[in-house]
């Protein structure tokens, strides 16, 4: 192998893929080699104006380097991987695949549009900026109600446009911002967890690509850093067969090789996501199959995520509670002066709706966008708190945010698990008694999945034992133990948690 070789890198201008160059040609000096740097103009560069998927062909940050390398004009090209064509041109090759950094989206928010909401914390209709199918198609998952905006230029240029107000957020790669450290302290700034926001696939990652026959590949190649070139190869599989490129609606992540890999793709009957634990599963499962009938025990909530992921993968999706919240007769009333009201589930928030309507200064808050999707339009405008979907974290979240003086109502069942006697909070706690749990008396639906809800709607259930079972939560998989039904129990308890554990295993 060549002790000190010496490289001609080629990479774009902009000021990232300069980044990405001097961080490379760093690498290489610490390996003992030299480098030169030199810069060339791509089709994507030239037309900053058009969205992407209005331009014509493929590889629009890439062909012109990958030219130069093919005519000998520069032996070592540093791309984003993300960019690069799934199928290597003729005589060229991914020589060395470095450390990869974050791979998630980040969601940059104007001041003036960052408010408390479902999923994204944006204010109703809010214009978001992005000329990437991918994001476009996941952010009008999360929120169909969101205004989806062209936007192009280089990394600066797109922050500068939002903090001019031409947009209320825009969607940028988390790498580029960590990179290049740009002031982003009169933004609002939210990393997009992958479960939810899938990436593109190589998201964060760089290849190095050279000439195949070039004697320099092996030394380059010590440059690759452990199992990143694996992950990258088992999200890159599933594009490369679907023999799509940047203007795909694709996303595809795997943390490690060892993770499962995690992929959505919008098609023309709606959003598909799965999890799957190679490649070749994944491609399976995003290819059309039997419609399934999935059943969870709640009151229906047609708008929320779940049923838009449903109907992306052809399954019918039937919201059926096997145990009803019920108002109590004798139900006590809360205190007229308080500041909030935690909605603590679905139901809490149906039982006292009306009284909230009542109440238009009381604040509400919910431990997610489940319990938040159960409101009104008029109601969810007025949530100011929107949790992470796991109770006992966003409780303990919203009352650490509060202050001697504020009293907070907590409208609950009366088999309610009291979340709130464990947290300590100088907020004054207004607990009440606003409703029961009662069976359905209804015959449940035969279904494929069924996912029960909590532990009321497991011992309401009087159909037969379901053919497979999905848990949400620890109390309802200690209600099914009682039942002796074999189960799975949902990881996460938002609608992607439940979506992903009901998929076929």
């Amino acid at each position: 192998m060549i002790d000190s070789p010496h490289f001609r890198i080629g990479t774009r201008g902009s000021d990232l893929a300069m980044w990405q160059a001097h961080h490379v040609r760093d690498l290489i000096l610490a390996h003992g080699g030299t480098c030169d740097i030199t810069v060339l103009s791509t089709q994507g560069d030239r037309q900053q104006v058009q969205a992407f998927e209005k331009l014509e062909g493929k590889g629009f940050f890439t062909k012109e380097i990958e030219q130069a390398l093919l005519e000998d004009r520069i032996d070592l090209a540093v791309h984003s991987h993300k960019d690069l064509e799934t199928r290597q041109p003729d005589g060229l090759c991914i020589a060395a695949v470095p450390a990869r950094a974050a791979a998630e989206d980040v969601l940059l928010i104007h001041p003036r549009a960052h408010r408390s909401a479902p999923w994204l914390p944006l204010t109703p209709s809010a214009r978001v900026g992005t000329s990437s199918v991918r994001r476009r198609d996941q952010l009008l998952l999360l929120r169909p109600d969101l205004e989806i905006q062209a936007l192009r230029g280089n990394v600066p240029t797109r922050v500068q446009r939002l903090k001019e107000g031409r947009y209320d957020a825009i969607v940028l790669a988390a790498a580029g911002l960590d990179r290049l450290e740009l002031d982003l302290s009169d933004l609002h700034t939210i990393r997009m967890d992958p479960r939810h926001f899938v990436p593109a696939p190589a998201q964060g990652a760089l290849a190095l690509q050279m000439r195949e026959h070039d004697d320099r590949v092996e030394w380059l190649s010590q440059l690759s850093a452990p199992d990143i070139p694996e992950a990258i190869e088992a999200e890159r599989s599933v594009l490369r067969a679907l023999e799509g490129g940047c203007q795909l609606p694709f996303g595809a992540h795997q943390a490690t090789p060892d993770a499962l890999l995690r992929c959505f793709l919008q098609t023309a009957q709606g959003p598909r996501r799965i999890v799957a634990p190679s490649g070749q599963e994944a491609l399976d499962r995003l290819e059309d199959r039997p419609s399934r009938r999935l059943i969870i025990t709640r009151v229906p909530k047609p708008e929320d995520a779940l049923h838009r992921l449903a109907t992306g993968s052809g399954d019918e999706l039937i919201e059926w509670p096997a145990a009803l919240p019920t108002p109590l007769a004798d139900s006590t009333l809360p205190p007229s002066d308080l500041q909030w009201v935690w909605l603590g589930s679905p139901g809490a928030a149906r039982m006292v709706s009306n009284w909230l309507v009542d109440h238009p200064d009381i604040r509400i808050a919910t431990p997610g966008p489940g319990t938040a999707d159960a409101l009104s339009e008029e109601l969810r405008v007025r949530i100011e708190y929107c949790g992470n979907s796991d109770p006992q974290s966003a409780l303990q979240s919203f009352l650490k945010e509060r202050t001697e003086g504020e009293a907070v109502g907590f409208p609950h069942s009366d088999l309610s698990l009291r979340r709130w006697e464990n947290v300590d909070t100088p907020a004054e706690i207004n607990p009440w008694v606003a409703y029961t749990m009662k069976p359905n008396g209804a015959p449940p639906p035969d279904g494929d999945v069924v996912c029960f809800t909590s532990p009321s709607n497991v011992r309401a259930w009087t159909g037969p034992e379901p053919r497979r079972i999905v848990a949400l939560g620890t109390t309802t998989s200690e209600a099914l133990n009682e039942r002796g039904w074999a189960h799975h129990v949902a990881e996460h308890p938002d609608a992607f948690g439940i979506w992903e554990a009901m998929q076929e295993r």
